[in-house]
């Protein structure tokens, strides 16, 4: 198929739209609207062996099933077409077409229309039973402003008679289902992000522990991310410059967001658990501490109370951290020792004299003059 279908489409869905002012009643709506959509789908409307009107197909003698216009293969009809009159309403006609669907056993796709909006269905779930929802719908007073998205241009592709598989129309129905699931699930995301979703964003930025109060701020930053990721889509696909692009264009999400996160929040006030850590790890360093200059450096240990995290450290936030710490997760008192012990969770703060020691006399190491580094191989 060309490139030139997308504008093929929307000057047919044009020329529908002003045809259909003409279309008062459902025989009208048949000839000047669905016909001609028919043929423009490559189906031959002057040729009832391919496009048989008033088909049926019939459960007995009793109950009788007729269908608009039945797309006919090798004598065999495949696909059903239920036609109303323009502006009806299409859900109050399902169980018609699904009546006839059912009752032909050949058949592998219906269409439900009004001969602006369409319905596809497919049996997807079960064979020869039409399933509950259309895998496919378009308006084309929507199409003729150019409103065209890909599901609908690739959906009206496949049915085109070059194009169309019954064997397989099920199975792609079926993907086309889960893809509007999909479609809904992370719009209902973007709106109203889950804690579960927010954390893995956090956790894939860096942030594997964060503060259950400090939530609401990082759920409106991914849901501020969804926005702008929408707006770049948007503007990609219009070919437009985006704000700031040569500025911004190297710096990645993720980064942002490590950026925005790292922002210490003056207003947080540090609970009585951090300062009850912070107020152990001085006094238990004056007791594991050996040697006078490494006691002395004590006073250079301090802390900072950021959004999600309370950092202790050694003179420099970044350079002499010791550790993070979350008070909330498995266990009263939760650490992030970083490379030289990991997460350590635990009920008693003795647990961590080991790593911390460790950490502290390495951090006084680093953070001192090479000449004055002090010899730890006894500590």
């Amino acid at each position: 198929m060309s490139d030139d279908f997308r504008p093929k489409l929307k000057l047919f869905a044009e020329r529908m739209v002003t045809v259909a002012a003409r279309c008062t009643n459902e025989e009208s709506t048949k000839l000047f609207l669905i016909l001609p959509f028919l043929n423009f789908l490559g189906y031959d409307d002057r040729n009832p062996d391919e496009v048989c009107p008033e088909h049926s197909a019939d459960f007995s003698e009793k109950f009788k099933n007729r269908v608009d216009f039945a797309i006919m293969k090798s004598g065999t009809p495949i696909i059903a077409i239920e036609c109303k009159a323009l502006g009806s309403a299409l859900k109050d006609e399902r169980g018609q077409l699904r009546s006839y669907f059912n009752a032909a056993p050949t058949i592998k796709m219906g269409v439900l229309t009004d001969g602006l909006v369409y319905e596809f269905y497919a049996d997807s779930d079960e064979p020869n039973m039409m399933d509950q929802n259309a895998f496919l719908m378009l308006d084309m007073r929507e199409i003729a402003k150019g409103k065209i998205e890909d599901s609908i241009e690739d959906g009206l592709k496949s049915l085109q008679k070059c194009n169309f598989d019954p064997e397989n129309i099920g199975a792609e129905a079926k993907r086309k289902l889960i893809f509007h699931d999909f479609v809904q699930q992370i719009s209902k995301i973007a709106e109203n992000p889950s804690e579960q979703f927010v954390r893995m964003l956090l956790q894939n930025a860096g942030l594997s522990h964060v503060r259950s109060k400090s939530l609401a701020d990082y759920t409106e930053l991914a849901r501020s991310a969804f926005r702008e990721f929408v707006n770049l889509r948007i503007l990609q696909r219009l070919d437009l410059p985006t704000k700031d692009k040569d500025q911004d264009k190297n710096v990645p999400a993720a980064e942002t967001l490590q950026m925005e996160s790292s922002k210490v929040d003056e207003s947080l006030a540090v609970s009585a658990i951090e300062l009850d850590v912070f107020n152990y790890v001085k006094r238990r360093l004056a007791f594991l501490v050996k040697d006078d200059r490494l006691f002395q450096e004590i006073d250079g240990v301090d802390y900072k109370n950021y959004k999600g995290k309370f950092v202790v450290f050694y003179k420099r936030v970044q350079a002499g951290r010791l550790f993070d710490f979350y008070d909330e997760g498995d266990c009263k008192y939760n650490f992030d020792f970083g490379q030289f012990g990991g997460d350590v969770s635990t009920d008693n703060l003795s647990e961590i004299d080991k790593v911390l020691l460790a950490v502290y006399v390495q951090r006084v190491s680093e953070n001192e003059p090479s000449a004055k580094r002090l010899a730890t191989a006894d500590q």
